[in-house]
C-alpha cells in the first residue's frame, strides 16, 4: 500500500513540476516524511538554452531557420527548417520513468528497444527516429521528423548516438 501511495504522489507531483526519487525512508531513520523532490526549472530545452541550433544541426541536412515553443506545450520546442523537417525536444519533469518503462515494455503502438548510455534508462524508437530517456525521473524525448532528404543521411547507430548525446547534455544542464 505504501508503494501505491508513492506512485500516486509521483504522478500527482508531475503536474506541479517536481520529480520523485522513488525512495522511502528506512526503518530507524527517524522520519516518515516523503523524500525531497528535485526541483527543475520551468521552461523547455530551447528557452533554457540547454540545446542550441548548433547542437541539432548535424541531425538535419537542411538548415534550421526557426526555433520555437510548441503551441499548447510549454515543455516542448522545435528546431525547424524550411524543408519541412524538424527536431522536436520535450523535457518533462516527473514523467521520465513511467514513459521510458512504457516504451520498453512494449505497451506503445510502435516498437522500441532499450538503449544504453543515455540517462538512467532510455529507449530507441526506430520508426520515429526518437530517443526517449529519463534521468532522475526527468523525461528527455528527442525526435527527428521530415522527408528523408531533409534528414541527415547517417546510419541509425550514428543517429542514436547523436540524439542520445543531446539528452545527456540536457540532463547535465538540469542536474540539481
Amino acid at each position: 500500500m505504501r508503494h501505491a501511495a508513492l506512485v500516486v504522489t509521483c504522478v500527482l507531483g508531475a503536474s506541479s513540476m517536481v520529480a520523485c526519487s522513488g525512495r522511502t525512508p528506512t526503518a530507524g531513520s527517524g522520519t516518515n516524511a516523503p523524500p525531497a523532490a528535485a526541483k527543475v526549472a520551468a521552461g523547455n530545452a530551447c528557452d533554457r538554452k540547454l540545446l542550441t541550433t548548433a547542437d541539432v544541426s548535424g541531425l538535419l541536412s537542411a538548415t534550421v531557420d526557426s526555433v520555437y515553443t510548441i503551441p499548447g506545450d510549454p515543455e516542448s520546442c522545435k528546431f525547424s527548417t524550411a524543408a519541412f523537417a524538424w527536431v522536436e525536444v520535450t523535457l518533462r519533469p516527473g514523467q521520465g520513468r513511467v514513459t521510458v518503462q512504457t516504451w520498453n515494455s512494449g505497451k506503445m503502438p510502435l516498437t522500441a528497444a532499450p538503449f544504453s548510455g543515455v540517462g538512467n534508462e532510455a529507449a530507441w524508437v526506430n520508426d520515429l527516429h526518437e530517443v526517449v530517456a529519463e534521468k532522475n525521473n526527468v523525461l528527455c524525448d528527442i525526435q527527428l521528423t521530415g522527408p528523408a532528404p531533409a534528414l541527415a543521411q547517417s546510419p541509425v547507430a550514428e543517429q542514436q548516438q547523436k540524439i542520445g548525446a543531446l539528452c545527456n547534455k540536457i540532463f547535465a544542464g538540469t542536474a540539481p
